[in-house]
């Protein structure tokens, strides 16, 4: 044992003596303008415009604040109509931000329209287009028990659809829990009784799939609860995490979207996944916005059911 220790506290002075610190100027990044915009059916437009940060510049309240354009000329077509888009507040990924949208009931997503995005700013030229899908209405929908630590009753929800034969259809899947905690948990959470267990639509990791493996078939899968990142609420942070629970009633959205978009939710949720690894292979999202600017123009075709788990 004194063997053992006395090479582990030589290791550790060999390698403490042969570190040196390397000082080297990081390049200056240009910004970049970078858009989030989403046109979806039943919905007004959201466009979120920021200027891009460099990897290593720091973050604070100020710097994120001042990240946001504000002062952008932003049209929306959708082949007929066009729309000026307005500065807002809008509410996004469960906070209101900074952003774009219209007052204007006509700007609403309607199932197989094309849209076009045009946006102005200081000298620089943004476009992008997108389409929202025709609906793909699922067959049926089930929770599905699964056996843990919590019993049964602890479960994945479960959906049956049918393919239409025509190769290229993209789905993107989303869940929300409408009712409320009926207990409280130790404190710091011995007063969350009564409220809405989740305040936004979230999607699971695996989110976003085509048709290549099912397409003209009938096929059944399975989804686990998203995780909500703003959120720590205790069945965010324990055993619970990724389960929906016998008891809640969950408002499930389907949405039909285009291949671009999801490309680039496929390589964002597994840039989520590797979670800033060494191991990981870098890579850049794939866009669909051109011109003087990087981002995304998704479009979704959404339906609704509702599910009562028991």
């Amino acid at each position: 044992m004194k063997k053992l220790t006395y090479i582990s506290l030589f290791a550790i002075l060999l390698f403490n003596s042969c570190s040196k610190p390397i000082e080297f100027d990081l390049p200056t990044v240009e910004q970049t303008l970078v858009v989030e915009a989403t046109v979806e059916s039943g919905e007004l437009p959201r466009v979120i415009i920021t200027n891009s940060q460099g990897y290593f510049d720091p973050i604070d309240t100020n710097t994120f604040l001042n990240m946001f354009v504000t002062d952008a000329e932003v049209k929306l077509s959708d082949g007929q109509n066009v729309f000026d888009l307005e500065f807002n507040l809008i509410f996004h990924n469960g906070i209101f931000l900074p952003g774009y949208t219209s007052s204007d009931p006509n700007a609403k997503g309607q199932y197989g329209k094309s849209y076009s995005l045009n946006i102005y700013h200081e000298g620089d030229t943004i476009n992008a287009s997108t389409k929202i899908p025709d609906p793909l209405y699922l067959d049926s929908l089930w929770f599905d028990s699964y056996s843990g630590d919590y019993g049964d009753t602890l479960g994945f929800i479960g959906a049956l659809i049918s393919d239409p034969d025509t190769v290229g259809n993209c789905y993107r899947w989303f869940a929300k829990r409408i009712n409320s905690y009926t207990y409280n948990y130790e404190s710091p959470f011995d007063n969350i009784k009564g409220q809405p267990k989740d305040s936004r639509f979230l999607a699971p990791i695996g989110s976003s799939s085509d048709d290549k493996l099912f397409n003209g078939l009938t096929y059944e899968f399975f989804f686990p609860r998203g995780e909500d990142g703003l959120s720590s609420a205790p069945d965010d942070n324990d055993l619970e995490q990724g389960f929906y629970k016998i008891g809640d009633t969950i408002v499930v959205k389907s949405t039909t979207t285009t291949y671009p978009v999801y490309l680039y939710v496929r390589a964002m949720e597994n840039a989520a996944v590797s979670n800033g690894s060494i191991f990981s292979s870098p890579g850049n999202l794939p866009y669909n916005v051109e011109g003087d600017g990087i981002g995304v123009f998704i479009g979704y075709g959404a339906t609704y059911d509702t599910l009562i788990c028991e």
